[in-house]
């Protein structure tokens, strides 16, 4: 959905294509933030199986900036430069993450001031279960 196309009013709610975060989601993101490699390489719940599930995970899971990239990239795509100049995202991850896991995004405008439109967002997985949670802040026009 373009961001010009998503009518800036109290109830309008808007809804992400499902995406997928399987392993080469996740690897394509750990080797964004890694380049170069600023720490010792280790074994880690978000890479590697055995030391996930000796943490109680039945599978890898993602990184909390993923999920967060997630929801601001779905912001951003909805809203364009309203959300990427002055927006705000303020967010607490409720729920692991796990490698196989179908993320859809949700936003619902909940107040519209003079330049601001608040909302309530949320992302959920494939099993209905909130994993982030949170509220956004875009601006009513583009600047």
């Amino acid at each position: 959905m373009s961001a010009a196309a998503i009518d800036i009013r109290v109830g309008a709610e808007i809804v992400s294509q499902p995406y997928v975060l399987d392993a080469d989601a996740a690897n394509a993101y750990h080797k964004g933030i890694e380049s170069p490699r600023r720490r010792a390489s280790r074994r880690s719940i978000h890479d590697d199986k055995d030391a996930a599930h000796n943490a109680g995970f039945v599978a890898p899971i993602a990184a909390g900036g993923q999920t967060i990239a997630v929801i601001a990239q779905f912001l951003a795509d909805s809203f364009g430069m309203r959300f990427v100049r002055g927006g705000r995202l303020e967010v607490a991850l409720t729920k692991p993450v796990l490698f196989g896991d179908i993320l859809i995004s949700h936003a619902r405008i909940e107040r519209v001031d003079n330049d601001r439109a608040e909302l309530n967002i949320r992302v959920e997985n494939q099993r209905g279960e909130e994993v982030l949670a949170g509220s956004a802040a875009i601006r009513t026009r583009e600047q």
